[in-house]
């Protein structure tokens, strides 16, 4: 923690972090704040993070600090920090981003079907293989960490319950898959929905170290099958065996959770056989999608499998009852392999037709951990279990899961034997099942007769979700995915049950104490129970619990609206039952996945740039005054905002691969903007460089739809009044009048820039590892500037600020649009013409001035804004005699300031300024700290139109969640890195 006493004082307004306090700083570090502001960050991480910042590779001048400053992901918010060019580094972290985590106890769900709590990760990490989703195809698939870390919370952790009993402890920024796409815990609130993937497996058990298969068992019984040592053939199994890592072959071995499912699944819908000649072949049968996923695992132990093959069937079966005819296109693949089959052999798998022989369960893998066994079991389940089901006639109630097996006569014996060592194992798990059956099925062609021996586990549903959660179905989408909504079915039907049953005891205990039955109806009626049930709860004496109530849905129903949108994923939505605040612990954890979608399964959760453009009108607040109210409900139509919402344009690829090249000239070409616009906007509102090649699809995906969209949070739109002007020649160069109109709009890339950034971070994991960087804090990684890594990102980044700059542009014509409609023919001068509009989240390849040298630099801006000086050529001409604008939006309710920048900016802050107030409370604090409604009313009675998506969201953005602008803008005024021009107040607020 950085003490009062370790910071220089160099002005009222600066202070020095000197680079000796740490060995590994690179540059000092310089404060821009008054004593207040600086106290007030003193106990966040915010001056911490600065000090690690100073520590990168490449780094020249000083790290700076605006006095907006706050804690973030890496840098701190308001961080500034310049690295030499070309051989320094970039830092998605200084630019903008934000990373958030899990409580140790968290439960992680492994591809392999075990979890594990997350704090106890840190050495084996790297090894893992996690559950997954892939978005876009809704599937869980399995992806690697590329990063595990565990740190001091930075953000209050909360937990989140839902309506079927799970929860789950994160800090208030964490993501969680809604309806809405990935949104913070301090985003969502009671009654909101919510995905689960309700498979929970089984607590990871250390496998023992012992030996499955010896070198001198397995030639052994190469030579019982006709392989002996003599031949080329036994040598050829050894050699192939050996280098796949397969022989030996222990409980331990990273390949035998594989095996294990293939194994399962051949008991079931598969076979193992060898030819005349000796050479061994595996075949699989089953749907073709689920095939994919077993020749995956094929792969994975190093085997080529043939492709998927389809072919049409005939079949006739006569049964004791009934000949039966179907026809159907059967799906198979074949592993042609002698030795992985010898091998599977002997682990257990029975060669040839399988209702012929005699075999049982592998014996071996009673010693093995519970979550082998279920590997077996649910890839044998996926070929054999019949799929979840209700009971015909009663949808509420599940029929009982049925294994069934062949056996000719003289063969039942361990065909019983099978299915009892099966029975056994699921009892390992606390699933029940019935006795075994028998009957005898119809006499063969050869005469001889078929017996159908059936294992069927019990149908209550405690029990039916200890089998679906903790086994499920391996290599089955269809069935697996009905069980994860099955599991939450039957919960929330205990749960109903449940309160069911303490409604009518209540009403017994009411009954007895004297009450009359009106008024026992009248307290306990409600949502679980009706007043028929309470009045048969008195009168008649129930010799079973309650069941459900007529109106409680159907599993059928359940599907219709608990699936929606989710398709065969195993995901289903519940809703949010409360959301509580947790004891901060010492420290939380999270991963970065290395999968598209950057997301994984914990506790059954699935979890895993802006800017601001001014423009002004000659229109008159009392003029306008009247019609206010009018003018914030036409903006808050034409300017989309809040979580998920959509922009004004939807754009094809082509479109959209357009805007991420060209920015705001994209718009100019469709008629969204005018010369002037371009000229009065950053880099001309498009960034050279930029590369939509290196924008990944899902962040496109996510942009495609979002502009002409502000969204949430911090993003606004604002209308404010010229209040004040402190510099007259500027503010005229502006065409800022006082007592006139003018709109802020603060955004940037929606969700297209967040995903840009969470995919660098995720690549730059490794990339620190392959050039050596060694680095004070995980949250810093970065990547040579020009290495490819680094140029890649440079690209994406571009692209990211481009679709901001479109994005803002479109906002502005919607802006332009209202005003015109609420206006036009009854007032003049509301034409509104732009000031400027400024990236605030960004990095640039700029020249500067250090220590007398002319330095070639990439300057990471972050939660800070550019504040070029007089004369430079980068500004447009009518600017160039004052200085570059700078628009600080202040809080909601509160001033806004116009600055220019001055050349002290230049000399000392890499031509930088401050960008807004700065938090300085979370917005899960602001939340509980501030009614929604009750802000709406002292604004409106502060003479504040207000248009606001929700009440929440307008709690999250409450003034006293952020530091007083007027003297963070004084402090950068009193430094000299820029120059006050005019005040402005709102009017009317449109938020998300």
């Amino acid at each position: 923690m950085i003490r009062l006493q370790d910071l220089e004082r160099i002005s009222p307004y600066e202070w020095r972090i000197p680079a000796d306090l740490r060995p590994d700083m690179r540059v000092p570090v310089r404060i821009f704040a008054s004593r207040d502001l600086l106290e007030a960050v003193l106990n966040d991480k915010s001056l911490e993070q600065a000090v690690n910042v100073a520590a990168l590779p490449g780094l020249v001048g000083e790290m700076l600090v605006m006095p907006d400053m706050h804690q973030g992901y890496g840098f701190p918010i308001g961080g500034v920090a310049a690295t030499r060019y070309p051989d320094g580094v970039i830092s998605p972290g200084g630019i903008g981003y934000d990373i958030n985590c899990l409580t140790g106890d968290t439960r992680v769900l492994h591809a392999h079907g075990f979890t594990r709590q997350i704090a106890d990760m840190s050495a084996d990490w790297p090894g893992s293989r996690l559950t997954c989703f892939d978005l876009d195809a809704l599937q869980p698939v399995a992806a690697q960490p590329v990063l595990w870390f565990g740190r001091p919370p930075k953000a209050p952790v909360l937990r989140l319950t839902t309506e079927s009993g799970q929860s789950i402890a994160a800090t208030a920024d964490h993501p969680f898959w809604t309806p809405n796409g990935m949104q913070p815990a301090d985003h969502l609130q009671p009654g909101d929905r919510i995905a689960l993937y309700p498979f929970e497996g089984v607590p990871y058990e250390a496998p023992p170290t012992e030996t499955i298969v010896s070198e001198a068992d397995f030639s052994a019984f190469l030579r019982q099958n006709g392989k002996g040592a003599s031949g080329n053939a036994h040598r050829q199994i050894l050699k192939h065996l050996k280098t796949r890592g397969l022989l030996p072959l222990r409980y331990d071995a990273p390949a035998l959770p594989y095996l294990l499912k293939l194994m399962g699944y051949l008991f079931g819908d598969g076979s193992l056989y060898f030819n005349s000649e000796g050479k061994g072949q595996l075949a699989f049968y089953g749907k073709a999608h689920d095939l994919e996923s077993i020749r995956a695992d094929v792969r994975q132990l190093g085997f080529t499998p043939s492709r998927v093959y389809s072919r049409p069937r005939d079949h006739t079966i006569q049964t004791t009852y009934r000949r039966y005819h179907f026809k159907h296109t059967e799906h198979f693949f074949r592993v042609s392999s002698t030795s992985l089959a010898m091998l599977l052999a002997f682990l257990g798998v029975p060669a040839g037709a399988k209702a012929v022989q005699d075999y049982t369960a592998p014996g071996w893998l009673d010693r093995a951990p519970r979550w082998q066994k279920r590997l077996f079991l649910a890839a044998l389940f996926g070929a054999e279990l019949s799929t979840p089901q209700t009971v015909s006639g009663h949808g509420t109630n599940f029929s009982s899961p049925t294994l069934s097996l062949n056996k000719r006569a003289g063969f039942e014996a361990s065909g019983q034997q099978y299915l009892h060592t099966l029975a056994a194992w699921l009892e390992t798990f606390g699933v029940e099942t019935h006795s075994i059956s028998i009957r005898a099925e119809q006499e063969n062609a050869d005469g001889s007769h078929s017996f159908r021996l059936r294992l069927s586990i019990r149908s209550d549903p405690e029990n039916l979700i200890r089998l679906w959660s903790q086994i499920g179905y391996e290599y089955n989408r269809t069935r697996q995915a009905l069980a994860m909504a099955a599991v939450q079915y039957l919960r929330h039907k205990l749960a109903h049950i449940t309160a069911r049953t303490a409604v009518e005891a209540q009403a017994r205990q009411l009954a007895a104490a004297g009450h009359p039955t009106g008024d026992i109806v009248a307290a306990l009626q409600g949502e679980s129970v009706n007043r028929r049930f309470i009045e048969r709860s008195l009168y008649e004496k129930r010799k079973s619990p309650p069941r459900v109530a007529a109106d409680f849905p159907t599993f059928d129903e359940y599907l219709q609206s608990h699936r929606q949108g989710l398709g065969e994923s195993g995901m289903v939505w519940d809703r949010i039952a409360r959301i509580e605040s947790e004891e901060t612990p010492r420290r939380v954890y999270d991963f970065t996945i290395n999968h598209k979608d950057h997301n994984f399964v914990a506790n059954g959760f699935v979890v895993s740039n802006c800017g601001v453009r001014l423009l002004a009108s000659d229109l008159h607040l009392e003029e306008a005054r009247p019609w206010l109210d009018d003018l914030a409900a036409e903006l808050y139509r034409t300017c989309p905002s809040g979580v998920g919402k959509g922009g004004m344009v939807q754009l094809s690829h082509r479109d959209l691969e357009a805007v991420l090249r060209e920015g705001a000239r994209w718009a100019l070409k469709r008629g969204y903007a005018s010369q002037q616009d371009l000229r009065r906007t950053e880099e001309g509102g498009a960034l050279a460089g930029a590369d939509p090649r290196h924008v990944s699809e899902r962040a496109k995906k996510r942009g495609s739809g979002q502009l002409g969209s502000l969204g949430a949070g911090n993003h606004f739109l604002e209308v404010d009044v010229i209040e004040e002007i402190y510099d007259a020649e500027a503010a005229d160069a502006m065409g800022l009048r006082p007592g006139h109109l003018a709109v802020q709009i603060h955004c940037g890339s929606r969700g297209l820039g967040h995903q840009v950034c969470t995919d660098y971070v995720q690549e730059f994991q490794g990339a620190i590892r392959r050039y050596g960087i060694r680095l004070p804090d995980r949250e810093l990684v970065c990547a040579p500037l020009t290495s490819p890594e680094g140029q890649r990102y440079l690209a994406a980044m571009r692209a990211a600020a481009n679709f901001a700059f479109a994005n803002r542009q479109l906002l502005a014509w919607g802006a332009r649009q209202a005003f015109e409609r609420v206006f036009a023919g009854k007032t003049r001068g509301w034409e509104l013409h732009q000031v400027y509009d400024i990236a605030h989240n960004i990095g640039k390849i700029e020249v500067h001035e250090v220590a007398g040298e002319k330095v070639k630099v990439c300057v990471h801006r972050k939660g800070a804004t550019r504040a070029f000086g007089p004369g430079h050529p980068d500004l447009p001409e009518e600017y160039r005699a004052i200085g570059q604008p700078v628009i600080i939006p202040g809080s909601m309710g509160t001033g806004s300031w116009v600055l220019v920048g001055t050349e002290e900016s230049m000399r000392r802050s890499f031509g930088s300024s401050c960008h807004g107030a700065g938090r300085t409370m979370s917005r899960a604090r602001a939340r509980k700290q501030v009614r929604g409604d009750a802000l709406r009313r002292e604004l409106e009675q502060a003479g504040i139109a207000v248009q606001a998506g929700s009440l929440r969201g307008l709690a999250e953005e409450a003034p006293r969640a952020y530091k007083d602008v007027d003297a963070v803008v004084q402090t950068v005024a009193q430094a000299g890195i820029a120059r006050q021009v005019a005040r402005l107040r709102p009017v009317a607020v449109i938020k998300g």
